[in-house]
């Protein structure tokens, strides 16, 4: 496929109408039709549609001749472009490496988790040095001397045979896909642990192939995908960390920190200590997915890298048009990049969003409510920053019943990231410029309904002075028989000679509206 993509930047009318540009949306649309009806519905990369809807290939070929297709939208991602050049690159790259007979090295869909987290060990304990080369374009070409066995292990069985013989699979690639299965289909870990055990017989009893669900496990924990348990007070006081890591009780409200459970010998009242036996388990546990080490990786990803300053580098601007692509067009960033130039100067710091909100997993009949956390990297262009591969999961909160204003306790382990991210910065190795930097992230808004919003906010959605607009200067009325709270001043947002503000029906409560409308208070102004 041709891979001059001038023809993009042909917009104009006139330019529009050139034989060059009506053959590259021919080929686009070749490429994007190579293997569907043309009756398919495709998201449509034209000016007026951005990706935003799908049209059938004669109604794309329409938008594209009329209005002209995106100039940013290259490679054309969401048209299945990406994996092909993936594999056209590690087909080269394979074919590079495996030249020589002292160089070889064997290559799966494994190896790139492998490399990423063995960059992410180098640059968070022993540093990357500047202009490291990269092997595959996936990772460092030998590994330090003071790798972990834990990582030697994970480059030991990528490129190791399953059995002797086999063809199809690599040790490591299996484990994970046995792991990938057990996930998705809810096998229990004796179930998965019974089946190890049955394969660990079938390869005559390889001591290398992992024998229960606990040792498959440690695969996961050495890729970098493992979180972080936190021991939680059950009336959501403390959370059982720095000075209260080592706490029995709740502080504060003086409830047992373990509910302990006899596992064999003696029996409950026993006074020997040999005979008796029981485990501590926590009341309740919050799962922390630490976020530093995954924005990392990002970085020492070679397939995110690239795209992580997009909206600075091939973001297009044209301000005067006041058109919103991507939300690096907001008035919150601009006026961030405004207020924090020495922050805005490296486009590779990240903006990010949170978002949360409780779920009752059993149902609506059920009471248990859990609330996931979750962190959304706006750095990466609109196609990509919204897929669920990179929005990551940072805090589960468990039930069972609501947070409400406790959410604060539970939210201080990724609070006390962000804060380290915004003052001090990580030391952080970028796959696509091959050298280390200082990356910080600041976190640019909350997505949530307006119940969640009260809770983050700790600003009172309910009762007389529910808006968080109008603060103190909100309208409210009590319905004495219905027994709620309802808002009905908004004419005074209207422009000062509406015809509703003089409009005195029964509607409007039969009076007129004459007031300007109320101020926006600044943060001091809250504060007070």
């Amino acid at each position: 496929m041709n891979r001059d993509r001038s023809w993009m930047n042909h917009n104009g009318v006139k330019d529009r109408r050139k034989p060059e540009y009506k053959a590259g949306v021919d080929e686009f649309l070749e490429f994007a039709y190579r293997d569907k009806n043309v009756e398919t519905a495709l998201k449509c990369p034209c000016l007026n549609c951005r990706l935003g809807l799908a049209q059938n290939r004669k109604t794309m070929q329409c938008h594209l001749l009329v209005y002209g297709i995106d100039s940013s939208y290259n490679p054309w991602v969401s048209h299945g472009e990406s994996e092909e050049l993936n594999d056209n690159s590690e087909d080269e790259n394979v074919g590079e490496t495996l030249g020589s007979e002292d160089d070889e090295l064997a290559f799966d869909d494994m190896g790139p988790l492998v490399y990423d987290a063995t960059n992410l060990w180098n640059s968070t304990n022993s540093g990357i040095v500047d202009g490291e080369e990269e092997t595959m374009g996936v990772g460092p070409t030998s590994l330090n001397d003071d790798t972990p066995e834990v990582l030697l292990k994970l480059v030991e069985d990528m490129e190791a045979m399953l059995y002797p013989g086999c063809q199809t699979y690599k040790r490591f690639e299996f484990i994970i896909s046995l792991l990938h299965i057990k996930v998705s289909n809810k096998w229990s870990d004796s179930s998965f642990s019974m089946l190890l055990r049955a394969l660990h017989r079938a390869f005559n009893y390889d001591k290398i192939f992992p024998e229960s669900s606990y040792e498959a496990k440690k695969y996961k924990k050495a890729l970098g995908l493992d979180y972080v348990k936190i021991d939680a007070c059950i009336n959501h006081c403390v959370l059982f960390r720095k000075e209260f890591a080592n706490e029995e009780k709740c502080p504060r409200c003086l409830s047992p920190r373990w509910k302990e459970k006899v596992v064999q010998g003696g029996d409950e009242f026993s006074s020997d200590e040999n005979v008796r036996r029981r485990t501590r388990i926590p009341q309740l546990v919050l799962l922390h997915f630490p976020l530093i080490p995954r924005l990392q990786r990002m970085f020492i990803s070679s397939k995110l890298a690239v795209y992580i300053h997009w909206h600075k580098d091939r973001r297009r601007n044209d301000d005067d048009n006041e058109i919103m692509r991507h939300p690096s067009d907001s008035e919150a960033w601009k006026d961030l990049d405004k207020r924090f130039p020495d922050f805005a100067a490296d486009a590779r710091n990240v903006r990010l969003g949170l978002a949360t909100d409780g779920f009752n997993p059993g149902g609506m009949s059920c009471r248990y409510s859990i609330w996931p956390v979750m962190v959304v990297p706006y750095n990466l262009p609109p196609w990509m920053c919204m897929k669920s591969d990179n929005i990551m999961l940072s805090l589960l909160i468990p039930g069972p019943k609501a947070l409400g204003n406790d959410i604060d306790v539970f939210l201080q382990p990724l609070i006390d990231e962000l804060k380290e991210l915004w003052d001090i910065g990580v030391q952080t190795f970028d796959a696509h410029t091959k050298m280390s930097f200082s990356m910080r992230a600041v976190l640019l808004w909350t997505i949530n309904d307006f119940p969640a919003y009260a809770n983050l906010s700790g600003w009172s959605t309910k009762g007389n002075l529910a808006c968080p607009c109008c603060h103190k200067d909100t309208e409210s009325k009590r319905l004495p028989h219905g027994r709620k709270w309802c808002y009905m001043d908004h004419r005074r947002f209207l422009k000062l000679d509406h015809k509703w503000r003089f409009n005195r029906s029964c509607s409007f409560g039969r009076k007129m509206e004459r007031r300007p409308p109320s101020n926006l208070l600044t943060g001091h102004d809250v504060l007070e």
